[in-house]
């Protein structure tokens, strides 16, 4: 009798936290939701597409003439659209609800929309920037690797 009375008790307050719970995940589902629209994620996420794309075909022009295909394959499968949920649970489970209103506050001002314009075009940059200095360091990487694969291959030996 008194372990039908905890089992009742235990759901009945698993239930109310439950509630509770989902009560402000809504709240911020609803930010993260408003977020992602004053951002203007879907423009965003097209433009980072594109310019992800033309930076791989910068940096291997073979793939030039795959670029359509590209387009329509992130088109299809990386769309705001299809993302859209899965994005509000991701900033909805990392920023109370509070946060994400103060972050909706910023992207609704002048200088958050300036930030929100340039981000692909400063992350296209970047990606340059990155490759480049990997590039440019190659050499280096490698013999590191050389290095390493060496000395792996020495421990292997010792050990036989």
């Amino acid at each position: 009798m008194i372990n039908k009375i905890l089992v009742s008790m235990l759901i009945v307050l698993l239930t109310g936290l439950s509630s509770a719970n989902s009560f402000a995940d809504a709240g911020a589902e609803r930010e993260a939701e408003k977020l992602l629209t004053t951002m203007n994620m879907s423009e965003v996420m097209e433009k980072s597409i594109a310019q992800m794309i033309n930076v791989q075909i910068q940096q291997n022009p073979g793939m030039a003439p795959y670029r359509a295909v590209l387009l329509e394959f992130f088109g299809k499968h990386m769309n705001f659209e299809r993302l859209k949920g899965d994005m509000v649970f991701i900033y909805a489970e990392a920023f109370s609800e509070q946060e994400l209103k103060s972050i909706n506050a910023f992207y609704s001002s002048s200088v958050g929309q300036k930030t929100i314009r340039l981000m692909p075009e400063l992350m296209a940059k970047g990606s340059q920037v990155g490759q480049q200095r990997i590039q440019d360091n190659l050499p280096e990487l490698q013999e590191m690797i050389q290095a390493e694969s060496k000395r792996i291959l020495e421990l292997q030996n010792q050990q036989q």
